[in-house]
């Protein structure tokens, strides 16, 4: 009888990654390349956007964490899913849909200025990034992992609240501008002839968050990925937003369009979110799911 050692296996093979093919990791090398572009013009170079200072403000303020936040958190998310690790696939997704909807703030926000052709392949590249990814992905198989011990109550309720709040103030401000004569107070001092943000998220991210938080508590599929993705998205948001008007308040204090008073607001917002993600992943105590 063989009293020698079993051998010890150290060639093991690298878990699979749940997003299959280049495409995907392509498209998001190529988003990385172009918003840090965008964000370094919009930083080294603002006297080329013909918009008033509290806007360019808010734009540096918003490229800021942009460069700072949300691409490390792109690429470091799409590396990791390429690795085998399924949980950061919200961290991709959610950084891609922060990246979309900052640019089309780009677009829109700001006047045609010579950095329109980089705003444009950033939106792109966003939009089809996560196109790419979810054409790629088996989401049952992921549903089964990913938040497992999330608590879905609070973090649909979580989700639900920001809806509910980001709609009532923006339905505050434009229902009256409807039935008035003068132009919508909201727009006092930007430049700005309509609202991106009331359009994008009247249109498009809140009813986004009211549905991942329904699919969420009926344990619905698309429900975990999509409430997790996001968290992520309104973490980064509510850090752009306290950064942005600190910005755009210092670029003009004499500004309606931006307070300083709102950046602690955000800041305790995104603590909060933080929170709320980190019991979704299971980092923080309390993560069973409910």
């Amino acid at each position: 009888m063989s009293t020698d050692p079993k051998p010890i296996v150290t060639n093991a093979p690298d878990p699979v990654s749940v997003v299959s093919g280049g495409t995907p990791y392509v498209l998001t090398g190529a988003l990385a390349v172009v918003s840090a572009l965008a964000c370094l013009t919009a930083l080294a170079v603002p006297d080329a956007i013909q918009s008033p200072a509290v806007t360019v403000g808010n734009m540096r303020g918003t490229a800021l964490v942009l460069l700072v936040v949300t691409l490390p958190v792109l690429v470091v998310s799409a590396n990791a899913v390429a690795r085998g690790r399924d949980a950061w696939l919200i961290g991709w997704l959610g950084a891609a849909g922060s990246i979309a909807y900052q640019s089309v703030l780009f677009l829109f926000g700001t006047p045609f200025n010579p950095f329109f052709h980089l705003y444009v392949a950033m939106l792109s590249l966003a939009i089809w990034s996560v196109v790419a990814i979810m054409a790629r992905l088996p989401v049952a198989q992921v549903e089964r992992r990913l938040g497992a011990r999330a608590p879905r109550r609070l973090v649909a309720g979580y989700l639900l609240v920001n809806a509910a709040l980001f709609a009532l103030l923006w339905l505050k401000a434009t229902v009256p501008a409807v039935f008035s004569p003068m132009p919508p107070a909201f727009l006092d001092g930007s430049g700005m002839v309509t609202g991106p943000v009331q359009v994008i998220d009247l249109a498009f991210t809140l009813p986004l968050m009211v549905l991942a938080a329904w699919r969420l508590l009926r344990g619905q599929t698309w429900g975990r990925l999509l409430s997790g993705a996001l968290l992520v998205m309104l973490a980064i948001e509510t850090t752009s937003i306290a950064v942005d008007q600190w910005v755009g308040h210092a670029a003009d204090p004499a500004s309606p369009a931006a307070s300083d008073a709102l950046t602690p607001v955000f800041a305790v917002l995104t603590a909060v979110g933080l929170v709320v993600l980190a019991r979704f992943l299971g980092w923080a105590p309390g993560g069973r799911e409910r």
